[in-house]
């Protein structure tokens, strides 16, 4: 029986069957109550997991579970091996002690701060948990709660918006990729660019390695050149020849591009890879080569017509003479004129056509823009007009006008600002200029109060065909949410460091009161251990004299003598016992942390039961070993011996007279530390009941044997001493088992 069910009246217990309470407890309860069943890895093992027996009404509705759970705790909850919640019900019942535990668990579909208590009961453990759901949160705590969701959502958004620029990026028309690091590596590829080369394996591998048909063409350089010095780089119309189909083949065909490199820029603001934006302008080329041919033969023709002309009329005369042949002459020039002008018209027909196919790159090229998550503006010439605004840049300033005005006639409030100042450095020197977290005071209505925001974005020079600079061009997010939210997070952790500072104070003044406790039971030892042995020699002059008066005395009542002689005697035994015993606790908690040294617990043990002949044969005690596991010890010879003197003495003094004293010790390793088995099958006593008394000094609970109940207290003070434990278990009737965790 436990201490809260022994402190009950008899008459409730009575009036309660322990059924219909169990059950009215579980159904009535305002706190989760569980009951789990340990599972261990082996018989005797650890615990590894705990079968879920049965959940109260209010368990069920805190945990989303039902009564009773088909799968095993850590099925529904593993995060708790890493919060350490699972540890602290593996200890508690491994302890048989109530144990409690603070813990905010943000995991397995529960945010919470939950209140955890446990208890071993029989063979199962009892938890009872409560949450705060329903409780009045602190300010820090409901900051912190708002501060983790807004960064989650921030998170969540600039994953979206990731996935969808990489996503456009995949379906965008021109030919786009990346390449990472001085080597130019592979970091993505489209679909489109892909194509250039079919199935040959591109990501991951240097541009060198991937198309090494490229060595001897411009393309390696150019890539060094924007690498190193970060400036953008365009080329219009280049021939770039490629094994497009992987043959090998030494004539490679004759391909022309328009194509944009671009320096990414890291956290550094340093280069650290190329953004390459191509199309495929070889039927444009071509088409234009063919024109110019073509012009270049009408002129030659027209140059041979012109002297075709002047023979004719130089030999005007002969011509009369012979009608039929200028008349075929002239049918023939006629049709040459008719051919000339088809091959002109089909030649306009066709660059007509690739012209029309550019500005339909040009276009799509517009759409993607207007489509890109981020924020895109191209602003026109030194007063930087704005020329193209994309809907993601519009909807930063929703109710003010801006295309087709000036940048500081739209937006006048950057004017001073450094935003600005950075326009007119890329405008006049066209370097790119990009900026992490800017704060920019703007005003997203007309006339309306300005609003701190922050923005990351790269102001990037336009080039002219001749290489000046003729506008800019203007990629930008806002991280205002995500900027606040970090700041939130600083506040709250000054909050914390401050209430850290606190907790340490009061460690400190709690470290003090600790040390002045040891001292003044450092200060009782000696005075136990000084006055024990100060005692001694009184009591033994006291004895003696005692024997003296009893041959010089004569008593009148023989009667009176036979009653107060042994009483004499017996308290003059008693009191010598006891100050022998408090000598040996004096001796004991001075010598706790003796060095440890090799003892052979045969050897030892066979020593004990030297000592403890005469008890052992009064007692017709059996008494056996099972030292195999671990013949040998580290510890102090002189500790273990009191040890096992004290638990041997106990066995044999309280044994049960209605059977044969039997007496097992065995030891063995748990996790690398010896385990000391002394089991008996004596007299017992109620484990439950003395659970809190069981170490105390002077305590017994049997008094037909003569003891001062000195011997738990010295054990218990030894393996505490060295870092150990004791579990006891014990029935009345049945024996008592004693593990030591030394």
């Amino acid at each position: 029986m436990s201490d809260s069910a022994a402190s009950f009246p008899p008459d409730i217990l009575a009036a309660l069957p322990a059924g219909e309470l169990l059950a009215g407890v579980f159904a009535a309860s305002l706190t989760g109550l569980a009951l789990y069943r340990p599972i261990r890895a082996a018989e005797g093992g650890e615990i590894i997991d705990f079968h879920i027996e049965l959940l109260s009404s209010k368990a069920q509705q805190m945990l989303g579970q039902p009564a009773r759970p088909t799968e095993n705790y850590l099925y529904y909850y593993p995060h708790t091996l890493e919060t350490g919640v699972f540890a602290f019900h593996c200890d508690a019942f491994e302890r048989g002690e109530p144990a409690r535990m603070d813990v905010n668990y943000q995991a397995d579909g529960l945010d919470n701060y939950f209140l955890l208590s446990a208890q071993r009961v029989g063979k199962l453990l009892l938890v009872s948990f409560t949450d705060t759901a329903d409780h009045t949160r602190s300010a820090v705590e409901i900051a912190l709660r708002e501060s983790q969701a807004r960064e989650r959502a921030a998170l969540a958004e600039a994953e979206r918006q990731r996935r969808l620029l990489h996503d456009t990026f995949m379906q965008a028309p021109a030919m786009i990729c990346i390449l990472a690091g001085p080597n130019h590596v592979f970091e993505l590829a489209n679909p489109a660019y892909q194509a250039l080369v079919g199935e040959r394996p591109l990501l991951g591998r240097s541009i060198r390695e991937a198309m090494p048909e490229l060595e001897g063409q411009p393309i390696f350089g150019l890539l060094d050149r924007v690498y190193a010095s970060g400036e953008t780089f365009w080329a219009n119309e280049m021939l770039v020849q490629l094994d497009h189909e992987n043959e090998g083949r030494r004539e490679l065909e004759k391909r022309y591009y328009n194509f944009v490199y671009q320096a990414r820029r890291g956290p550094d603001g340093r280069p650290d890879g190329i953004m390459v934006f191509a199309y495929d302008v070889t039927t444009q080329v071509e088409a234009h080569h063919r024109t110019e041919a073509s012009e270049q033969h009408a002129a030659n023709a027209n140059e041979e017509l012109a002297a075709a002309n002047e023979e004719l009329q130089a030999a005007n005369e002969e011509i009369r003479a012979n009608n039929d042949d200028l008349f075929h002459a002239q049918l023939a020039v006629r049709e040459l004129n008719m051919q000339l002008e088809m091959r002109v018209s089909q030649r306009t027909v066709e660059v007509q056509a690739a012209r029309a196919e550019a500005e339909r790159q040009r276009a799509r090229l517009h759409g993607l823009f207007m489509q890109a998550p981020a924020a895109i503006c191209i602003l026109d010439g030194p007063d930087l007009v704005f020329e193209l605004v994309n809907p993601a840049y519009q909807q930063l300033f929703p109710g003010r006008e801006l295309l087709g005005r000036p940048l500081l006639t739209a937006l006048p409030e950057l004017a001073g600002h450094a935003v600005w100042r950075t326009f007119q450095e890329v405008f006049e020197t066209g370097k790119t200029h990009q900026e992490i977290g800017m704060l920019i005071p703007i005003a997203r209505y007309d006339n309306t109060p300005l609003e701190d925001a922050y923005f990351d974005y790269i102001q990037q020079a336009r080039f002219d065909s001749e290489g000046g600079v003729d506008g800019m061009l203007v990629f930008a997010f806002e991280v205002t949410e995500q900027v606040r939210v970090r700041q939130q997070l600083a506040r709250t952790n000054e909050e914390l460091t401050m209430a850290n500072q606190q907790a340490s104070a009061h460690n400190q003044e709690l470290a003090q009161a600790n040390q002045q406790l040891q001292r003044t039971n450092s200060d009782l030892d000696n005075f136990v251990y000084a006055a024990s042995h100060d005692l001694k020699q009184p009591i033994n002059n006291l004895v003696g004299l005692f024997n003296e008066l009893r041959y010089v005395i004569a008593f009148t009542d023989p009667e009176e003598e036979a009653l107060l002689i042994p009483m004499l005697e017996e308290a003059l035994a008693q009191l010598s016992t006891t100050v022998e015993d408090l000598a040996a606790v004096g001796q004991v908690q001075r010598d706790v942390n003796l060095p440890a040294e090799t003892v052979l617990l045969d050897e030892l043990t066979q020593e004990v039961l030297q000592t403890l002949q005469p008890q052992v044969q009064a007692a017709r005690a059996r008494i056996t070993t099972d030292f195999a596991a671990a013949p040998t010890i580290t510890y102090s010879r002189a500790n273990l011996r009191t040890i096992l003197v004290n638990l041997l003495s106990n066995s044999i003094k309280y044994a049960d007279p209605a059977r044969r004293c039997r007496i097992h010790l065995s030891l063995w390793k748990q996790d690398g530390r010896p385990v000391l088995l002394v089991e008996d099958n004596g007299l017992g006593f109620d484990v439950q009941r003395h659970q809190e008394e069981l170490f105390q000094l002077f305590r017994r609970f049997h008094n037909h044997t003569e003891g001062t109940g000195v011997g738990l207290y010295l054990i218990n003070r030894i393996v505490q001493g060295n870092g150990g434990r004791i579990e006891v278990e014990s029935e009345i009737g049945e024996g008592s088992t004693f593990r030591l965790f030394l």
